[in-house]
């Protein structure tokens, strides 16, 4: 009766037309209906000519323009602050973010995961409201405001309506420069990010990445220790620490707002006067040191999973950085490997052998570093076999380059995705805020668009070789004896543990 149910709810508001469906609807049971055989396809047969086409000749397609990608414009902001405005009317929505150039990576020494907390407790109140009553005021407001820190930037975005905008915009002012830091709300919101970081590794894929991160650059360098730190230098953070790291992070200088939607520039620029005066100018962190030279990055390195079914595969090696020549072609042939479900990597891993539900390949940026990197969750009882497949699909890749059918298609990819960064406001405002963490231009995107239009056959081949598996980081997360079969079964040598932090476990 279930499945009869379920029929007649689907048709319903449909013509009845068959004695089938009303008997389903009366309650009789549920016939099984098999639809007709396909007509045959006609044959020519031998001296007769096919029959022509009724449409007529399939038309030529011209090759795509490249979109049209409008550049914001640069304006002073507010205490040596800049501002980044991409106009658009029409559709009465804003999105607006604070971006300071200091992050994770500009953490004092012993003070890792600073930046971290110190973007939670942006959120806990601000100028003259609590916690509890800046949540309202926004609420009010029907806006959603939220902060967070990455490695290279720290980021307070909200989204409204556009004849919100001066409110909203004083509110993330607040949480900009004048945040309350009270104490219960620190020792409330620290219990928490001391919890997120111990429950951290019980999640390979972040696991995967961190590791990843500290094997490539080094456990203790600004581009490879984890972003919010680990247990132990999470739980000696004060609310001292976070005073000081928020007038270190947040001074003036360092700090870009991006604006996209339907808003004027006079607007823009009174509502940040209004919601900044007074917005003192204070020392800055330093400048992200660049990434160190590892003379050998280990070639595999294991943490062990005992209970996990799967393991998480990571094959990386350091590449080319947000500023360097040719890093806008190299992220076509990532997307070649694994930007898509008919990529190399997924075509293989999934569709061909069934090893995994997915597998992804891309360019890391960082403003002093960037890394490639391909990574899937593999079946523990395939691992050697997934290994072997990855390493010769990117070691084919570096020999010959993408194929004149990929490098087309990831040219239409590439297009397709600029196209929807730009028809999504909030799309548009994340892109730009990379720019600004990255220090890009405001015109990086339509540069890469047409760098990514211009490049040859030669030139990706070329690039191409930055994905080799020669010389790449092996990281595998999962049961420790699948690894260790994999590894030999690869012949790959000696294997590096490390625990979920990415430190190096001595050997017992």
């Amino acid at each position: 009766m279930k499945r009869a149910r379920a029929f007649c709810k689907v048709k319903l508001g449909a013509p009845l037309t068959s004695l089938a469906a009303l008997a389903a609807c009366g309650g009789a049971p549920e016939p099984i209906l098999v639809p007709p055989p396909p007509e045959p396809a006609p044959v020519a047969s031998a001296g007769v000519a096919a029959p022509e086409d009724s449409l007529g000749p399939r038309p030529a397609v011209p090759p795509a323009a490249p979109p049209s990608v409008p550049t914001p414009e640069v304006l002073d902001g507010p205490g040596g602050s800049k501002i980044w405005l991409l106009s658009r009317p029409g559709l009465p929505l804003v999105s607006i973010a604070a971006v300071s150039r200091r992050g994770a990576s500009s953490d004092p020494a012993g003070k890792v995961g600073v930046a971290a907390l110190t973007a939670e407790m942006l959120e806990q109140g601000a100028g003259k409201l609590d916690a509890v009553a800046f949540t309202a005021a926004l609420e009010e407001q029907g806006a959603r405001l939220s902060s967070s820190a990455s490695r290279d930037a720290s980021v307070v975005s909200a989204h409204m309506l556009a004849d919100r905008f001066p409110k909203v915009v004083a509110l993330l002012c607040d949480a900009v420069a004048r945040p309350r830091l009270a104490q219960a709300d620190f020792a409330r919101t620290h219990a928490l990010f001391v919890n997120d970081v111990r429950a951290r590794g019980d999640d390979p894929g972040r696991v995967a990445a961190l590791v990843t991160d500290a094997a490539l650059f080094g456990v203790d360098s600004p581009l490879g220790r984890p972003i919010e730190g680990t247990v132990a230098s999470a739980q000696s953070l004060t609310r001292a620490d976070v005073v000081a790291a928020h007038r270190a992070v947040w001074a003036p200088e360092q700090v870009t707002f991006v604006v996209v939607g339907d808003v004027t520039t006079a607007a823009v620029q009174a509502a940040l006067t209004a919601g900044l005066e007074g917005w003192a100018r204070a020392k800055a962190s330093p400048e992200p040191a660049a990434a160190a030279a590892l003379p050998t990055p280990p070639r595999v390195v294991a943490v062990a999973r005992e209970d996990a079914p799967q393991v998480v595969m990571t094959v990386a090696r350091r590449s080319l950085g947000p500023r360097d020549e040719g890093r806008a072609a190299l992220e076509l042939v990532a997307l070649t490997l694994g930007g898509s479900f008919t990529s190399r990597l997924n075509q293989t891993l999934r569709e061909d052998h069934g090893w995994t539900y997915g597998a992804r390949a891309r360019l890391a940026a960082r403003r002093a570093g960037g890394a490639f990197v391909a990574r899937a969750s593999i079946r523990a009882d395939a691992l050697g076999d997934a290994l072997r497949e990855t390493r010769r699909v990117l070691d084919q890749m570096a020999e010959d380059g993408p194929t004149a059918a990929e490098i087309d298609k990831a040219k239409a990819l590439s297009r397709g995705e600029t196209v929807d960064t730009l028809a999504s406001r909030a799309h548009t405002l994340s892109a730009l805020v990379g720019f600004v963490a990255l220090d890009l231009p405001p015109d990086t995107l339509g540069r890469d668009a047409a760098r990514q239009g211009g490049a040859t056959p030669e030139v990706l081949r070329a690039l191409a070789k930055q994905v080799s598996s020669a010389g790449a980081t092996i990281v595998l997360v999962g049961p420790s004896a699948a690894i260790d079969a994999a590894v030999q079964a690869n012949a790959l040598g000696a294997v590096e543990r490390r625990d979920a932090d990415g430190r190096p476990i001595a050997a017992r």
